[in-house]
């Protein structure tokens, strides 16, 4: 086990173990499609499609990996720790992307499955209203329910609705959650991993990973980014607020706006940022936005 409390949602760490062990990301890919009740899958090769953990673009601190099964299921997985308002849309882009790669004198029935796996470091939608922490969507009538196709699949994992309970309760989806999250205590990962072979290699693979060099410094790296983000946004917004109260509010919403969108946040996390910092409506703050855009 790693000398250290790894951050398992870091990038590099996650391109480490997953984007390199086909056992370790089928596992981890089985354990949504078995607490979904989808037929699970043998088999997956990598399509050469990854973001480079090195590679870091404003917001997007993640790692895409994408894979095919022999059936032809493809199965997209994204690690994403940063809150972004439109992460829905966002995952229906990148899906109907995967999804719409008909060649030339094919037919739509020969489309394939597409799924889509996303690992949130943040909740996408209202604990209070929605407390699972996996959610997982397709096409339906609002009426019936009748599913339109079956081809289409999103899952959302959101570990910070992740609640420990005893190891020998936990599904294999609880587990892997159990895994990424930072709040499981040391002991109770190494029963999980002794119950999940897969976790268990997982680990090993970071115990390598901690003893290089190289990799090490990408590790640290990615956390440095992290820290530096987040250090600009407590920075931005605060300014904010004293701007706010010396000098009028609106000048202060106009310097937390610059600031974020120097960060490449987008619109509506931008206008979320508001509401919470200023207080304004939702209205008020999308206009600010809008105007200063």
């Amino acid at each position: 086990m790693a000398a250290f409390r790894i951050n398992r949602t870091n990038d590099a760490v996650f391109k480490a173990v997953f984007a390199k062990h086909p056992q370790i990301t089928l596992a981890l890919i089985n354990a949504f499609f078995e607490f979904q009740g989808t037929e699970l899958i043998e088999d997956i090769e990598f399509i050469d499609r990854e973001m480079d953990a090195n590679e870091y673009e404003g917001k997007e601190s993640r790692l895409d990996i994408l894979g095919r099964t022999a059936s032809g299921t493809k199965v997209n997985i994204e690690m994403q720790v940063n809150a972004l308002a439109a992460m829905g849309e966002r995952s229906v882009y990148y899906w109907a992307r995967n999804y719409a790669d008909l060649k030339r004198g094919e037919e739509y029935d020969q489309l394939n499955r597409t799924v889509a796996i996303n690992i949130l470091g943040f909740n996408l939608f209202d604990a209070e209203k929605y407390p699972d922490m996996h959610s997982c969507f397709g096409i339906y009538d609002v009426k019936t329910g009748c599913q339109l196709t079956d081809k289409l699949e999103i899952h959302f994992l959101e570990l910070p609705k992740f609640k420990g309970k005893n190891v020998k309760e936990m599904n294999r989806m609880e587990k892997w959650a159990a895994y990424f999250s930072p709040s499981t205590p040391d002991e109770e990962l190494a029963e999980i991993a002794a119950s999940e072979a897969a976790i268990q290699e997982a680990m090993e693979v970071e115990d390598v990973f901690t003893k290089d060099e190289v990799a090490k410094r990408s590790y640290e790296k990615a956390e440095k980014f992290r820290r530096d983000q987040a250090a600009q946004i407590r920075y931005a917004t605060e300014e904010g607020r004293q701007e706010g109260r010396k000098e009028g509010e609106e000048k202060g919403i106009l310097g937390t706006i610059a600031v974020l969108k120097s960060l490449n946040w987008d619109k509506k996390t931008i206008a979320l940022k508001l509401v919470e910092v200023f207080g304004l409506d939702d209205k008020a703050a999308n206009g600010y936005v809008d105007a200063n855009w």
